[in-house]
């Protein structure tokens, strides 16, 4: 059911960019926009050609895999999406961690301690969490531990590292393949962009620490939506599954109430976490949006942000295309994990 799900959206987005208000040609071009100037434009970008058209040519050109050119840039939309990517993968995977693992915690600490203090103090920060929009809490962050903070030990900064001229070495250059070619060469150079895998890879202590500094903020501002969410829902199947017989049965036994709850309960109960978590990730590269444009990331939020801004659909439909497979794959992985978390379902051929 992927490939449907997938040509659902490729129909859907290029439909909705269609009917955006404003012109493409008026966007980029501003006052130079004259009727001959937006005609040429029109014609050369296929504009000028009915929906349908442009769909099948659209179409064909995805299936080839070439996303087009963009056209604000004028350079391949998958060479934007290359270098600005690696950046959003490691906010977003930043992000899911931490909200996944204290998430997590926190579910289980309330349910294994229902009513009582600990347990409503967890619910109230995970409805506040929840009600918290990413931008507010984002700024909320960067003013306090930025400006209020400035000069303490604990002081962050406010922005994308890259913005302060720190730019971290390719990692082809640190090992010496300068001269390497090919997808290998690609695929170190995507790793490069990402800001601690960079610093590891190439022995920079320096870089690391700067890295983990610029990406806190920007971390848990994305982090804290899921986290919250992942919080309750733990807290809630988990009460369920301690309610359990076999929950009972292992508590007569005379197992501690630790191995109970880790070794009995938690597994069992992770099954509707684990689709949450899945489809956290959705959520997570939703607010990269708002994230990376308040902290000045130039990852793929921003650059869509940016590509909505001047209607330039070919780097929108782009975007999506990768975003929506990338989506697609981790909630298949999501399902299959079903299997492994919980021995009762059988996966049939």
């Amino acid at each position: 059911m992927s490939l449907p799900v997938i040509f659902g959206i490729l129909v859907a987005v290029f439909v909705i960019t269609r009917l955006l208000p404003g012109d493409p040609c008026r966007a980029l071009l501003g006052e130079k926009a004259t009727e001959v100037a937006c005609a040429a434009f029109n014609s050369r970008y296929g504009f000028d050609q009915p929906i349908p058209i442009q769909f099948l040519k659209y179409l064909q050109q995805v299936l080839t895999g070439d996303l087009g050119d963009s056209i604000r840039f004028g350079v391949p939309v998958t060479q934007l999406i290359v270098d600005r990517l690696p950046t959003t993968i490691e906010l977003t995977a930043i992000s899911l961690t931490i909200a996944t693992f204290f998430g997590i915690k926190l579910g289980v600490r309330a349910a294994t301690k229902r009513n009582s203090r600990t347990d409503v103090s967890t619910m109230i920060f995970a409805n506040l969490g929840v009600s918290i929009p990413v931008f507010v809490l984002g700024l909320l962050l960067a003013y306090f531990f930025a400006v209020v903070l400035k000069g303490t030990p604990i002081a962050l900064p406010p922005a994308n590292r890259y913005t302060a001229g720190v730019i971290p070495t390719e990692i082809a250059v640190a090992w010496g393949l300068a001269g390497l070619q090919g997808p290998l060469r690609g695929l170190l150079d995507f790793i490069s962009n990402m800001a601690i895998p960079n610093a590891i890879l190439t022995l920079n202590p320096g870089n690391l620490v700067d890295a983990v500094k610029h990406l806190i903020l920007p971390s848990v501002a994305l982090a804290t939506i899921p986290m919250a969410v992942i919080a309750r829902i733990t807290r809630s199947s988990l009460l369920d599954v301690l309610g359990s017989d076999y929950i009972r049965t292992a508590r007569a036994k005379g197992l501690s109430e630790r191995e109970v709850v880790s070794k009995h309960a938690l597994r069992n109960a992770l099954l509707p976490v684990a689709t949450v978590v899945g489809l956290s990730l959705g959520g997570l590269l939703s607010g990269a949006v708002l994230t990376e444009t308040i902290f000045g990331f130039a990852g793929i939020g921003r650059t869509i942000s940016d590509a909505i801004t001047a209607r330039d659909y070919v780097v929108v439909q782009g975007v999506t295309v990768i975003v929506s497979v990338g989506y697609v794959v981790v909630n298949l992985i999501v399902d299959i994990s079903y299997a492994y978390l919980d021995p009762r379902v059988r996966i049939n051929s």
